[in-house]
């Protein structure tokens, strides 16, 4: 390590539910700065806010209250600041629902009531921690506060991520790479809203409404925030789960943006 630390910070869209009415995905996002320039970056909030309401406000920003034109204002606003992103996005049609569904009944209910969470947590906690790798650093994971959510449980999960032998092989995070895992509400640190934006953007390209479209301008304009290994984004900076992105767009043609971002 160089000394170096990073801070990811993580926002979810969508919901875990299978019922009538929840999102087709489930999406976790993190948006990562060196810490050295933490403070720096979050000051984008300001002047987005600045421009949609002509003051600073103390309440969070929330992409998912945002009409179009307010959403075009934050993406102008994030691409004159330098950040990664990496995002996870579940496609809960195709998940087991028996390993993901919180109301499925199980004997160890509690250590799986979180299971959606958990397991996209982990998927993106892996890339980010691959990311800090390359740059010789340790990362400090900043989750968006939810009640309903035991950290210490996440935080325990997490650890044992590098402990435990990955499909490879060796574990999926090194030891050491994660420096802390914590949770804050949006008012205490400004880029948890700026990656409740990136979650929401994706969740827009991906959530396909009732004529069968998909919004998708905003994610292509933060297209080239993404981590990236080799010009490859797949599986780096974004990861679809269970199926890839090949055989999610031969499903569905709104998912043409795909092939392009």
């Amino acid at each position: 390590m160089n000394g170096e630390e990073l801070n990811a910070y993580i926002d979810e869209a969508g919901d875990e539910g299978f019922k009538a009415g929840a999102t087709q995905w489930f999406v976790l996002s993190s948006v990562v700065v060196p810490k050295s320039r933490d403070r720096e970056v979050a000051k984008v909030i300001n002047d987005i806010k600045q421009r949609l309401w002509g003051q600073v406000t103390i309440r969070p920003l929330h992409w998912v209250k945002l009409d179009h034109n307010k959403k075009r204002v934050v993406i102008q606003e994030l691409n004159k600041h330098d950040f990664t992103i990496f995002a996870v996005a579940m496609e809960k049609q195709y998940l087991e629902r028996e390993k993901f569904d919180s109301q499925y009944d199980r004997a160890d209910r509690m250590r799986f009531r979180w299971a959606m969470y958990f397991y996209a947590a982990r998927l993106l906690a892996e890339r980010v921690c691959k990311y800090a790798e390359r740059r010789r650093a340790r990362v400090n994971l900043m989750f968006e506060n939810r009640s309903s959510i035991s950290y210490r449980d996440l935080h325990d999960y997490l650890t044992f991520m590098t402990l435990y032998p990955g499909p490879y092989g060796g574990p999926t995070i090194k030891p050491r790479v994660i420096k802390s895992v914590a949770a804050y509400n949006k008012q205490e640190r400004k880029l948890l809203q700026v990656a409740d934006a990136c979650s929401g953007a994706l969740k827009d390209a991906l959530e396909i409404n009732k004529y069968g479209n998909v919004e998708e301008s905003y994610l292509m304009d933060l297209r080239n925030k993404f981590d990236r290994v080799g010009g490859r984004l797949w599986r780096y900076g974004l990861k679809l789960f269970p199926r890839d992105s090949l055989r999610v767009r031969e499903e569905y043609p709104c998912y043409g943006w795909m092939a392009k971002i």
